[in-house]
């Protein structure tokens, strides 16, 4: 049994170590100028290897995309507790989305860079992308069941939300290089004010 721990713990220290690599390299190359084999020899390991736990460069990115989203509803989560008004929540949810972004602007890049019709995979639902939608559909649906919210669809009302903060994420981070992230966040924060608090 304690060899199979050890295994286990080994298998998550070697994707932990495929993970930094890829965002090192991805950082010094760019996305689409990155090779396996330059991630492969940043990590110290075999090429072999990396195929044992990711199948491509776009997998490794995803899980990396994946990672970012986990984050940030972790943080959106915590953000929101802490608030008292719908108005306040509303605007932990857009602070702590991009203060989780500019931490780690450096891979919204190889995450919706990469993300064209030849990488369906990287428009992919996952379990992280959904339990922040998650988050912010309860939220809707608090505030929509105390007469905080106007009467919208709390899940439809999520994923518009979601859209326009990743939208305006994007707009800052990839497209730009974070001059205009201020503004950005607050035009977020009081467009959903705007449309959202009765």
């Amino acid at each position: 049994m304690p060899a199979r721990r050890r295994r286990t713990e080994s298998e998550e220290v070697r994707r932990e170590q495929l993970l930094t690599a890829a965002r090192k390299v991805f950082q010094a190359k760019s996305y689409n100028a990155a090779t396996i084999a330059d991630i492969v020899r940043e990590a110290g390991v075999a090429q072999g290897t990396f195929y044992l736990y990711y199948s491509s460069k776009n997998a490794i990115a995803v899980a990396l995309r994946d990672r970012l989203m986990s984050k940030m509803a972790t943080a959106v989560g915590e953000a929101i507790h802490l608030a008292t008004s719908f108005d306040e929540k509303l605007g932990s949810l857009v602070t702590a989305s991009f203060q989780v972004a500019r931490e780690n602007a450096d891979l919204y890049k190889p995450a919706f860079m990469g993300a064209d019709e030849a990488h369906p995979e990287m428009h992919s639902e996952s379990a992280e992308h959904d339990a922040f939608l998650h988050i912010t559909t309860d939220l809707f649906m608090h505030a929509n069941s105390a007469g905080d919210m106007k009467a919208l669809d709390p899940e439809i009302t999520a994923r518009l939300a979601l859209g326009l903060l990743q939208h305006a994420i994007i707009e800052a981070f990839v497209f730009g290089d974070g001059d205009e992230a201020e503004r950005l966040e607050k035009g977020v924060h009081e467009f959903l004010a705007n449309a959202l608090v009765r």
